[in-house]
């Protein structure tokens, strides 16, 4: 890139309940250097229900990011996503993940941002405090913590040292048969949700103090001003019980194995790391 390196203009599109995959986007920016010029919170219901056709013209970068849910992306965020036009721009991918297995969700996300006429620019997969960490249970606890945001800082670097030499990016826009095939599972699996291993968050009312940060919080908009929750429109990503300063909102492990499970998730440390997709790394 020219002199206006100084100043990438970057367009942000995330889906962060509980705050985790937002904190790891800040820190890119900052390494960056870059000015924000859109941002789409696609958290919030009203935002995802909405048709989402934005325009990316004025952007020097997109820069998308999201949790991963069961080995992929959540599917109302996929759904948004994937009718988007990048418009021919750079974009980024990140994705969290907590401590357990990307599995297939960075590769889902490259595979939209290639169908959706962007060019790939780079990868981040980041530890995030998992969803289902408790205080019994701690996993990932206070991930992203300083190291994998000073990572997310460098990332940002990174991505401005490649803009600042455009003819060492690299981009192969193809897609192989095994993302095709990540792709369409994606799209017919159904809605996941944590019901298969907590139960669906209440609100211990005896501890309630009528903050309302769990209704704000929620991406599904399930939790009524009475405090009850809808469970079937509930998808148990814990943003609730995360936020809740008097630890009013409860939710249980539904059997041992999954307590198992999580102590197995937590016994090592999984690092943060990111791709840069230029001539030197190929």
């Amino acid at each position: 890139m020219n002199k206006s390196v100084d100043k990438i203009k970057l367009a942000i599109v995330y889906f962060s309940p509980t705050g985790t995959t937002k904190k790891v986007i800040d820190s890119f920016v900052k390494g960056s250097r870059g000015e924000v010029i859109s941002s789409i919170d696609l958290t919030k219901r009203d935002i995802r229900e909405k048709t989402q056709k934005p325009n990316f013209a004025d952007a020097d970068l997109i820069v998308i990011g999201a949790p991963i849910y069961g080995g992929f992306l959540y599917k109302e965020f996929r759904s948004c996503i994937k009718h988007m036009d990048f418009q021919g721009k750079y974009a980024i991918a990140i994705t969290l993940y907590g401590n357990a297995a990307t599995m297939f969700a960075t590769r889902e996300m490259q595979t939209i941002i290639k169908k959706g006429n962007g060019n790939l620019l780079g990868y981040g997969e980041f530890v995030g405090e998992h969803s289902y960490s408790t205080k019994e249970i701690p996993v990932a606890k206070g991930r992203p913590n300083s190291d994998d945001l000073q990572k997310a800082v460098v990332f940002g670097e990174s991505v401005r040292n490649g803009l600042s030499n455009k003819a060492a990016l690299h981009f192969d826009n193809k897609i192989s048969v095994f993302d095709r095939i990540i792709d369409f599972i994606a799209d017919i699996k159904p809605l996941h949700t944590g019901k298969r291993f907590f139960t669906v968050p209440q609100t211990d009312k005896d501890k309630c103090i009528n903050c309302f940060k769990c209704v704000k919080a929620c991406p599904k908009s399930c939790i009524d001003k009475d405090m009850s929750t809808d469970k079937a429109e509930c998808i148990v990503c814990m943003a609730c019980v995360k936020i809740c300063p008097a630890e009013a909102r409860v939710a249980y492990t539904k059997n041992a194995m999954v307590k198992s499970g999580l102590r197995n998730i937590n016994k090592h440390k999984h690092e943060s790391q990111f791709v840069v997709l230029i001539d030197d790394d190929l």
